[in-house]
């Protein structure tokens, strides 16, 4: 009876708790189906970002496209500006991969208010080429900007700094700009030695903030340094184009409702930075990127040659070589043109007065001005740019320029050959120049900045250009033929100016139909030739969309009625 009382007890202490072992596996099993939700969870955030990834990649891939575009148009027409400057057609909504008119870009055109896409249809990615509209601020241009349409920082004068400044920068209460400190703090920063201007900045002046740093004293790298420059505030350098599409969007003009902070006055300040680059070269070339035959080279026979394969007229080749066998040395290429007639002088100036400080009496030796084409004078009177820049900086003082052939014999030149004569034609030993302005392309503030140049005869320039075909505009000769500068004005101007350049500035927006995935690059690439090379890339993805790439690119001004 002990026995079967032990057993059983035995027997219940060893029997199997099954009800526990099922709540172990229920745990098991519960914790194994939130691990396979946390890892499928895991897995699909993953995918949607590679796919997400995948597509902004793609979309930055378009982008590039409208670029590598861009470089071969330079290619093939280097010297036509209306085949860059603005041309919907090439430019806004150029298709790189799919097939135009899909389901997804009719989707997309039906729904555009809705701002929805179909993912299901097929593919179709596109880039546009975007760039300021200087001349219809309400409106995009589709295209591409040349960097001599800009002043550059490194050669501008205090003179174009100050008028630049002046004119662009408004002057309200919210906004208390001293242009004064603006000039001299960026002519400081770019100027080596240790004295600051009285309203400038040296290393003083920065070893006191927080962080310190110092004075650059040296000559700027990109445009974008000038926010560490004294003076200049994001809101000087990039103004209320907070987003930088040249566009005034609704958020820059409503004040301070919301970012960025605005005037609300229907006109959008850009900021100096779109009037400024450091890139404005232009290669000493030929609108076909041929190098110009050189009028002071040493060997005759040579450059005879040259002129000849360039197409001359024989009247002025057998006129170059007389003035070179003579001994005597072109000061510029407009020697080859009769000198116009000297101004009629005020009832009571001499003859004296009437000629500037730098002129030269006959057989005396001429002295070039700074930056002028041949730095190593000519022998004779007064030839063409002696003493034109110095006057022209301090236009309204002393006496007008005056200028006299380069011989005795009248030159052959004619305003028909002029186009030819500075398309081939040269006297600058350097294969490039730094700093001349494009009248061709340069918004209206940036043409008043040309010394010498009246905000009278800028207006002017700006409205004659717009009638004229991309021919017309191949080279500065056009200012004379179409009348709008007198001939002395012209040669006046004419070693500040170009209607080429080698350096180009790209923005593109790279997007498709079927998704809401925007990209924009923005680059500056110098054309070598058919050779391209970037000199500066920036991704534009943190300024947001900025664009509405899918219809016609305008911002109408807010209703102020209501």
């Amino acid at each position: 009876m002990f026995n079967i009382t032990l057993y059983s007890m035995h027997a219940r202490r060893n029997r199997p708790r099954r009800g526990l072992i099922l709540v172990v596996v229920l745990v098991m099993v519960a914790l194994l189906a939130l691990l396979a939700a946390s890892y499928t969870f895991m897995v699909s955030a993953h995918l949607k970002t590679v796919i997400a990834q995948t597509e902004q990649f793609q979309a930055r891939m378009a982008a590039e496209a409208g670029i590598q575009r861009a470089i071969a148009v330079l290619r093939e027409t280097p010297g036509d500006v209306d085949s860059w400057f603005d041309d919907p057609e090439a430019y806004h909504g150029a298709l790189v991969s799919g097939r135009q008119g899909n389901e997804g870009s009719a989707t997309f055109q039906e729904r555009s208010d809705a701002r929805t896409y179909d993912r299901s249809a097929e593919p179709a990615w596109r880039f546009t080429l975007y760039a300021p509209n200087f001349d219809e601020p309400r409106d995009a241009r589709y295209g591409f900007t040349d960097e001599c349409a800009r002043l550059d920082l490194n050669v501008a004068t205090e003179a174009q700094l100050r008028n630049l400044f002046s004119e662009v920068i408004p002057q309200d209460s919210d906004n208390d700009v001293d242009v004064d400190v603006l000039v001299d703090s960026l002519l400081d920063w770019r100027t080596a030695g240790g004295g600051a201007r009285p309203q400038g900045a040296k290393d003083d002046y920065y070893a006191a903030l927080t962080p310190p740093y110092r004075a650059k004293s040296a000559l700027f790298s990109t445009v974008e340094e000038l926010l560490l420059v004294r003076g200049f505030t994001a809101w000087v350098v990039f103004g209320e184009d907070y987003n930088q599409n040249g566009l005034l969007d609704p958020s820059e003009d409503d004040g301070d409702t919301s970012f960025p902070l605005d005037n609300a006055d229907g006109v959008l300040f850009r900021g100096v930075a779109r009037y400024l680059t450091v890139w404005s070269q232009d290669m000493d070339t030929t609108g076909e990127n041929s190098p110009r035959v050189n009028l002071n080279m040493q060997d005759l026979d040579k450059l005879r040659d040259k002129l000849e394969e360039a197409g001359m007229d024989g009247d002025l080749i057998s006129y170059v070589e007389r003035v070179r066998s003579s001994g005597a040395r072109f000061n510029s290429v407009m020697n080859l043109i009769p000198a116009p007639p000297p101004p009629e002088q005020e009832e009571g100036a001499s003859e004296e007065t009437s000629l500037p400080p730098t002129t030269q009496g006959a057989g005396s030796d001429a002295t070039s001005q700074p930056d002028n084409e041949n730095a190593d004078g000519v022998q004779g009177g007064l030839t063409d740019q002696d003493g034109a820049k110095d006057r022209s900086e301090n236009q309204g003082t002393g006496s007008p320029v005056v200028y006299r052939d380069l011989t005795e014999e009248v030159p052959p030149g004619t305003y028909d050959d002029l186009p030819e004569i500075l398309d081939r034609l040269t006297v600058n030993p350097s294969p490039f120049f730094q700093g001349r302005i494009n009248v061709s392309t340069a918004p209206r503030e940036v043409l008043a900045l040309i010394p010498g140049l009246s905000a009278a005869e800028a207006d002017a320039i700006a409205a004659a250009r717009k009638e004229l075909r991309s021919e017309d505009k191949s080279t500065p000769a056009w200012l004379l033929t179409q009348g709008v500068l007198d001939e002395t004005k012209f040669r006046q101007i004419l070693n500040q100016i170009t209607t080429k350049a080698s350096m180009y500035r790209i923005e593109s927006v790279g997007y498709a139909d079927h998704i809401g995935v925007i990209s924009r690059v923005m680059m500056v690439i110098q054309m070598r030739g058919p050779i391209p090379q970037v000199m500066y890339y920036r991704n534009l993805d943190r300024l947001g969309v900025a664009y509405n790439p899918y219809g016609e690119e305008r911002r109408e001004l807010a209703n102020r009625s209501e």
